[in-house]
């Protein structure tokens, strides 16, 4: 790696640490928090990008408008988790703050690995995105159409969830090319390290909770802590981020 991008990550990491930690002095609204802690750092990261701007703004505004709002609302049906909210709920389920994150994991997550990771040279999208908002929609279509014939058939614990949005879609993309996943191991550590020391922050401030039923949980100083979330969230969800935006907006493959 560049001196200039070692840098570069040592600012991204030192800047989380400390937004962490004034977060947990001052203690503002999870909606605040969100804007401190990550929301600076993804804006640097995206801007320091020449040529990729375009594809990951619009992947992740579809990633967020199409498939984060049916996924928190069958998670929140089975209470998965629950955040501080300052906003009215849609359906009284869907928390703003928790749609403004969905984001925020997007569009850091593509803008860091473009950058540190993969090549930023195309901006153009895949054919392959059309059949990705069919999907997107298919199963957005699914999850609303159930929540209003019968609730309990789309009301799922956080790892059976994972299976269809998350494990099948792995098991697809990595499966075939096997090589991307080396691609996205640096990407998933550096988020796994920032949801870690945030989520353990925003646990102790109480922006967010733990109050459903899970493979397996930690107490940590009184806080249920999942061990499916470190699973699903840390490092599951990362490379299919990832291997999602090599397959379908750069169309990975396709040329080989």
């Amino acid at each position: 790696m560049k001196k200039e991008k070692k840098r570069k990550l040592i600012f991204l990491l030192a800047y989380v640490l400390s937004a962490c930690l004034a977060v947990y002095v001052v203690r503002p609204y999870y909606f605040y928090s969100i804007l401190i802690v990550l929301a600076p750092p993804s804006i640097a990261n995206f801007l320091w990008l020449k040529n990729s701007k375009w594809k990951i703004l619009a992947f992740s505004l579809l990633t967020l408008l199409l498939f984060a709002p049916p996924v928190e609302l069958a998670t929140r049906l089975a209470d998965v988790w629950d955040v501080q909210s300052i906003f009215p709920r849609p359906f009284g389920l869907i928390p703003f703050e928790n749609m403004l994150f969905a984001f925020l994991n997007f569009f850091w997550g593509l803008s860091f690995y473009v950058y540190f990771s993969g090549k930023d040279s195309n901006n153009s999208l895949s054919p392959r995105m059309n059949y990705l908002i069919i999907l997107y929609l298919i199963f957005f279509l699914i999850v609303f159409g159930f929540y209003f014939l019968d609730k309990n058939i789309i009301t799922t614990n956080y790892f059976a969830m994972a299976v269809p949005i998350l494990i099948v879609p792995a098991i697809f993309i990595f499966g075939k090319y096997p090589e991307l996943i080396k691609k996205t191991f640096f990407t998933t550590i550096f988020f796994a390290t920032v949801f870690f020391v945030y989520e353990m922050v925003s646990l102790q401030i109480e922006s967010w909770w733990w109050p459903g039923e899970y493979l397996y949980s930690f107490n940590v100083n009184g806080k249920t802590f999942p061990i499916d979330d470190v699973i699903i969230w840390y490092f599951l969800s990362t490379p299919v981020l990832i291997g999602g935006y090599e397959f379908f907006a750069n169309g990975y493959g396709s040329q080989k």
